[in-house]
């Protein structure tokens, strides 16, 4: 513990010799992970190149029977052409790699683990795969996007339904998507294939539809903004060409919340963020032992302090299994096999320090710390539970990230 603080003191303390004197107003998320889906009318015509790329060293020293420890030294990277024929329609076309240092074998399936529902385990050398997006602008509110959607971080998900770590090393989420945007509401609905079967498969097919739609009470601007959300995730397997005799099985997340933002804008606090939100989990019973139903309450407290922007959440659940989230907040251990805890609760800080350098390149140090407070393992086939709850009850987590996105200009037709 004091080890880990005084490394992470030192580390801050460097960043602030570097970069002091330079304001940051936007979360890391904004500059490191979300891309803008708007098509600039001026546009029309262009063909560039674009190479975007996110360098990453995440370091999580994970102590308790929730999950196991591990580390992430390596980068993603998009290769890939634009071009608008018109001023409502962009195409882009490349490849998209991820790699990790010091590993000669990838997963030939998506890279984000699917529970139990992957497909083949086949493994290649290289991870490299196409990468083809058709967004088109049908009014000045909606969006259509076909192939590579616009994913990750740009759904906005609670923490709950999908871990941020997933912008370092999932692949791109590619299928349909419909984005509507006015003045009171976002709304973002998408299909992510994930498994594709032919006739005879021996496989089932297996995607992930979700939705985010958040009404605005007022301008994001005001002094107060006050905000409503709700979110859904849905995990399907099924198919009715393959040869399995697996059932159709479909798991479900959701939540609904409200917020505050106040925009203070002074020298040292620039806002603060308040909101709470109820989760709740559903699956039929199937093949995979995990409850049917559960529950979940997530406050969280966000605010940027000079150029650091902190958070701190509380979460507590009953029987609650995440599709994307972080193992954190779930009710089962993915370190113990078949274990489970009885109503979990969990206390999260976490904050970043961001850097926008140039236009296309940023910089970012991020540090977490997962805190139990309660929640006892069992075994459900026996009903008994363990001598500890958590085994140490405190899981940190330091990284580094860099973004790189530069565009240049091939063509102007």
């Amino acid at each position: 513990m004091r080890r880990f603080v005084s490394d992470l003191c030192f580390l801050f303390a460097t960043v602030l010799f570097f970069f002091d004197g330079q304001t940051v107003c936007a979360q890391m998320a904004d500059y490191m992970y979300r891309s803008d889906y708007r098509i600039e009318a001026l546009h029309a015509g262009r063909l560039s190149f674009e190479a975007d790329n996110v360098s990453f060293f995440k370091n999580n020293e994970f102590s308790s029977t929730v999950q196991k420890g591990y580390t992430l030294p390596g980068f993603w990277l998009q290769l890939k052409a634009s071009y608008c024929p018109a001023d409502n329609l962009k195409l882009e076309a490349g490849v998209h790699s991820i790699w990790f240092w010091g590993t000669t074998r990838y997963p030939a399936f998506a890279y984000q683990e699917i529970s139990t529902w992957n497909g083949r385990d086949d493994a290649n050398k290289v991870h490299v795969l196409p990468y083809f997006r058709a967004n088109m602008a049908l009014s000045e509110h909606v969006n259509i996007v076909l192939g590579d959607i616009y994913g990750g971080a740009n759904h906005r998900l609670i923490e709950p339904l999908y871990n941020p770590e997933l912008n370092l090393t999932s692949d791109p989420e590619s299928g349909l998507q419909l984005l509507y945007h006015t003045d009171w509401l976002d709304l973002d609905a998408w299909v992510d294939w994930r498994t594709y079967i032919y006739k005879l498969d021996t496989r089932q097919e297996a995607f992930i539809a979700g939705q985010t739609a958040r009404f605005r009470a007022n301008g994001e601007d005001s002094p107060l903004h006050a905000y409503f959300q709700l979110q859904g995730l849905a995990q399907h397997r099924g198919g009715e060409i393959d040869a399995t005799d697996e059932k159709v099985q479909t798991m479900m997340n959701g939540a609904a919340g409200a917020g505050f933002r106040w925009n203070i804008r002074r020298s040292l606090l620039k806002y603060m963020d308040v909101e709470f939100d109820v989760a709740g989990y559903n699956f039929p019973k199937g093949r995979v032992a995990v409850p049917e139903k559960g529950t979940g309450f997530y406050a969280r407290l966000a605010f940027q302090l000079q150029n650091f922007n902190i958070r701190t959440s509380y979460w507590a659940c009953r029987n609650f299994v995440t599709i994307s989230g972080s193992p954190f907040y779930g009710s089962i251990s993915t370190k113990e096999p078949g274990m489970f805890y009885k109503r979990p609760e969990m206390l999260y800080l976490g904050g970043d320090y961001m850097h926008p350098m140039k236009k296309g390149f940023a910089f970012g140090v991020n540090a977490e710390v997962y805190y139990f407070l309660s929640g006892k393992m069992y075994s459900p086939e026996t009903g008994q539970f363990a001598p500890s709850a958590f085994g140490k009850n405190t899981n940190f987590s330091l990284g580094v990230v860099m973004r790189i996105n530069p565009s240049f200009l091939l063509k102007q037709y």
